[in-house]
This record gives structure tokens, sequence and C-alpha cells, in this order.
């Protein structure tokens, strides 16, 4: 049960990363799988592949916390293969009530990541700042730069793990601004086995690089990583603001159809599921 539960997390996260402005990372730190999912993907190393052409699979296996790693990844890609079509369908056709969603979700993630820490230095809200100012710039930017073909789809993945693993910064946004989405969405709906694999060698380089220097900052400046990934996640509100017209945020009213109770409600909505996810982890 204790895997299936952690599969559960991982789809979760899956839902969250197909969302542009949206972070699998921030539903990790929400529940509570964060800091084990970085820790293992970072002894994915020389030591522990040492262990494996050795013929020593028990002991490479609990080195990266195999089982573990299995259902996290086994859960966000079946969520990106069963619901890619689902969460397109929603952001097309009830694109505030979604967005109002995510955005209590992760107003409602980072104040509860704050709370638990407790009393945050002068240091720790500073870092805040820089990641709310760090991800708002990020969520603004076009930067459609990358090569055409697989080989900008290989740098596509290399960028795009690491923002999906840190909390706020989204790697569907990345892939957005990359020139890269489309082509990802169109690839999982398509089942167009080319581009996929080599995405996810892309992602296979890209987190493993990226996951020992994370690894090494929150286990040296653990509060002062914790305020700074609630600040990416604050930073990237602008993003997923329910009410935009050209990529500009703009009143509700300025909407022929704001449809304010169904966003108050989504909004409500994701602020719960937060709170109830929170409890959940903290009792189990």
């Amino acid at each position: 049960m204790t895997y299936i539960w952690v599969y559960i997390k991982g789809m979760m996260m899956g839902v969250a990363d197909l969302v542009p402005g949206v972070s699998g990372g921030t539903i990790a730190l929400l529940v509570g799988i964060y800091e084990r999912l970085i820790s293992a993907i970072a002894a994915v190393n020389g030591e522990s592949f040492k262990l494996l052409f050795t013929g020593q699979f028990e002991s490479f296996w609990k080195r990266i916390d195999g089982w573990f790693l299995l259902a996290v990844f086994a859960g966000i890609i079946s969520s990106i293969v069963l619901l890619a079509s689902v969460i397109k369908w929603l952001l097309m056709q009830h694109a505030i009530p979604t967005w109002a969603f995510f955005f209590g979700l992760i107003v409602a993630a980072a104040l509860v990541l704050l709370w638990q820490q407790g009393k945050g230095k002068f240091s720790s809200w500073l870092l805040l700042l820089v990641g709310v100012v760090i991800c708002y710039f990020l969520s603004t930017q076009s930067s459609d730069v990358l090569p055409t073909g697989l080989l900008g789809v290989f740098l596509a993945g290399c960028i795009a793990i690491c923002a999906m693993i840190l909390p706020g910064l989204s790697g569907s946004l990345l892939l957005l601004l990359l020139g890269k989405y489309q082509i990802l969405l169109m690839a999982v709906e398509n089942k167009d086995m080319s581009v996929l694999l080599v995405f996810a060698g892309g992602c296979v380089v890209g987190l493993l690089s990226f996951a020992r220097l994370l690894k090494f900052l929150l286990n040296r400046y653990h509060q002062l990583m914790i305020y700074f990934l609630a600040g990416l996640m604050l930073g990237t509100l602008p993003r997923v603001w329910p009410w935009q017209i050209n990529n500009q945020l703009v009143e509700p009213m300025q909407f022929d159809e704001p449809l304010l109770l169904s966003a108050v409600i989504s909004c409500l909505i994701g602020i719960f599921l937060v709170i109830g996810l929170s409890r959940i982890e903290k009792e189990g």
C-alpha cells in the first residue's frame, strides 16, 4: 500500500507537469516526497552503476531507492499518457475555473510550506523574494531559441526536467517558452516514440546532473532552500491568473463572462485540497 500511495502522488505530479505554469515539484513538496525524490535521483551515479555492472543488483536497487523511484515515475508517466488530452480539453473549454484551481493550489502550497518551516530569518525572506523575482521573470519571457528537430527536443528535455523538479518553476511553461510544448503534446497524443525517447534521454541527462546540486543545497541550507522554493512557487502566480487577454493580466469584469463564482469555488477547492493533503501527509 505504501508504494501505491507513492504512485498516486506521482500521478499528481504528472498532472501538474502537464499544465504550463504549474510544477510537479510543487506537488512533490506538498505531499512530502520531494527530498526523498531528490536524494534517490542523486544516488544514480557512478558508484551505483558500479554495483549494477558488477552484478550486485539488490544493492544497486536499494542504493537508488528503486521501488520508490519506480512508483513515482510510473505515476508521472501514467498521468502524462492518460490525462494529456483531458488537461488540454479543460484548458481550452473551461480555462477560467481550471486556472483558478491551480492558482488556489499554488498559493496554499507555498503558505503551507512556509508555515511548516516556522519563523524565518531575514536571509530566508530575502531568498523568498529572489525566488519570486526569478520565477516571475522566467514565466514572462519568450525564448524560442532551441534548434529544430530532435536535437532541439533533446535540449528541451535537459532544460525542462530541471524545472519539473523545482517547485514553482514549471517544466511545461519552459517547454512553451522554448517552442517545444505543442510538439511534445502532439507526440504524446500521437504516440510518436522517436520524439518521446529523445526527450526522455534529455530528461535523464538533465535530471542526473541537477539532482546532486539540489540534494547538497537542501542538506546544507534546508530552511533557506525551502523559502527560495516557496518564492519560486509564488512567482509563477501571474502566469496562472485565470483572467488574461493575450498573456496580459486583466480584471475579471473585462471578460463578457468572468465566471467569478465558478472561479472562486475552483480556487477554494485547490486550497482545501492542499490543506487536506498536508494533513494526510502529516498524520501518515
